[in-house]
């Protein structure tokens, strides 16, 4: 639907004639993400400084059935870009409101980017918990909606999901409501027991890219700031050995942060290796807790068949892991293509991504997390030739995920119907005229899923 002078005009008296865009020149530059998808175009841009913008902005979105797309850093992966209707930019938003030591809380704005958020904690001797799998560029906003709640450091303090404490949060109906810790005056200390935070909603938001409201505050709990950080790097000459280290590296609470790269990655990166794959772990806090903890992991790894890599190897690897600098490397475009899976399919998963690139001549490379225990998630960082590669990836991206969709354990592409059900209720019940990322929800409903399944494989017997 187009947007009307008149309404344009509405949308000028809530943000200013400066903070509302709307030339060609000023909505090519929002129609691209970080990682490529064809190019889009918003009919309108706002950024906005306060909830009560975005509230009146979405009222009227509901009103004249326009879409609404949030949008801060660029960062957060495949969240899907609006096509049409409104982008509501959030950069202006970037302040850390409260630093709460005494309940060891930050409450920030959504629109606040990682890297300030820590830099600002580390004056106090704090830090947060994880490091967002797309760097630190990416808004806090964007982490909470984007579709990984992971990130460096996942192996010691898990997902997302155990430190958001509070939100506030402009539904796409346009009324405004706080959860958990930012829900009335003084109940931090409440809400920072888990168990009395069980209580809150807040937790409905965390990956639903955009389709449930538009989240303008957060409260997360900090962890102190480590005295050491120490990266080590084995290589393993198989997948399945590397998966069995990592996961008793886990089990062994040996570890920060878990990582697995391919050789391919080392290549991409200019530091080849002599083994097929990679195993970085790293370990954070005191000095006496981090050298303890390092020498059980490497007497894992090397009983694993392991071989302890330079140091030059760990230290390129956490910083391009813990910043996502993979990007930055020779060789063309970036793309990637995700899979989640337990430790005993884990290898059988990364076959299949890697034969797929193979069969279509991406170059790429791998990289993944231990997430728990038994659980991995994994990336391919791949590189193509726009011009003449194009029709080729997407092929490959279709088909890793039908090939890998089957696999035991997998996820993100196997969804009950119970739970479709149950999530579009909660969709149509929070945004009845579907103004949210309508475009992103396909993702989330289970309609991705369905559709894989349908469609079969090009030769497929």
């Amino acid at each position: 639907m187009t947007i009307s002078g008149e309404v344009l005009q509405k949308f000028v008296d809530i943000v200013g004639a400066e903070d509302c865009k709307s030339h060609d020149f000023e909505l090519a530059a929002y129609s691209q993400a970080m990682i490529f998808t064809a190019p889009t175009r918003p009919e309108v841009v706002m950024l906005t400084e306060s909830a009560d913008e975005i509230s009146e902005i979405i009222k009227i979105a509901n009103e004249e059935l326009l879409t609404v797309v949030c949008r801060a850093g660029g960062t957060a992966g495949p969240i899907s870009m609006a096509d049409g209707g409104i982008v509501l930019d959030l950069s202006k938003m970037n302040k850390v409101l409260v630093i709460d030591e005494e309940s060891k809380m930050v409450t920030v704005q959504a629109g606040c980017r990682y890297y300030d958020v820590v830099q600002e904690l580390h004056k106090h001797g704090y830090d947060l918990p994880l490091k967002p799998w797309f760097g630190n560029g990416v808004s806090i906003g964007g982490y909470i909606n984007g579709p990984s709640m992971v990130g460096s450091r996942v192996a010691r303090y898990g997902t997302l999901n155990f430190w958001l404490f509070g939100l506030r949060v402009v539904l796409p109906t346009g009324e405004i409501v706080a959860t958990g810790a930012n829900a009335f005056e003084n109940c931090k200390p409440t809400m920072a027991d888990p168990w009395m935070s069980a209580n809150s909603l807040g937790k409905i938001w965390l990956q639903s890219v955009g389709t449930f409201g538009v989240v303008t505050e957060a409260t997360i709990l900090m962890v102190p700031k480590p005295e050491v950080v120490q990266p080590v790097c084995f290589g393993f000459d198989s997948m399945e050995a590397l998966a069995q280290a990592a996961s008793k590296v886990q089990l062994a609470n040996a570890a920060t942060d878990i990582e697995h790269e391919d050789k391919d990655i080392y290549d991409l990166l200019g530091m080849p290796v002599d083994y097929a794959v990679v195993l970085s772990v790293t370990n954070e806090g005191y000095a006496e807790e981090v050298a303890c903890k390092s020498a059980i992991a490497a007497k894992i790894c090397e009983e694993g068949g392991g071989h302890r890599l330079p140091d030059a190897y760990a230290d390129l690897t956490y910083k391009n892991t813990a910043n996502f600098n993979f990007c930055t490397a020779k060789g063309g475009l970036f793309c990637c293509a995700a899979a989640c899976a337990s430790n005993e399919s884990y290898p059988a998963i990364y076959k299949a991504v890697k034969d797929t690139w193979a069969k279509y001549g991406i170059r790429n490379g791998w990289s993944c997390w231990t997430c728990y225990p038994n659980w991995v998630q994994g990336w391919t960082i791949g590189y193509y030739d726009y011009d003449t590669q194009m029709e080729a990836y997407n092929m490959a991206m279709f088909e890793i995920q039908k090939l890998t969709m089957p696999i035991k354990d997998s996820y993100p592409f196997t969804f009950e119907e119970p739970f479709e059900n149950f999530v579009q209720k909660i969709k149509d019940c929070l945004d009845p005229n579907g103004i949210m990322n309508p475009n992103s929800w396909f993702m989330l409903s289970g309609a991705q899923s369905r559709l894989l399944e349908a469609i079969e494989l090009p030769g497929a017997e």
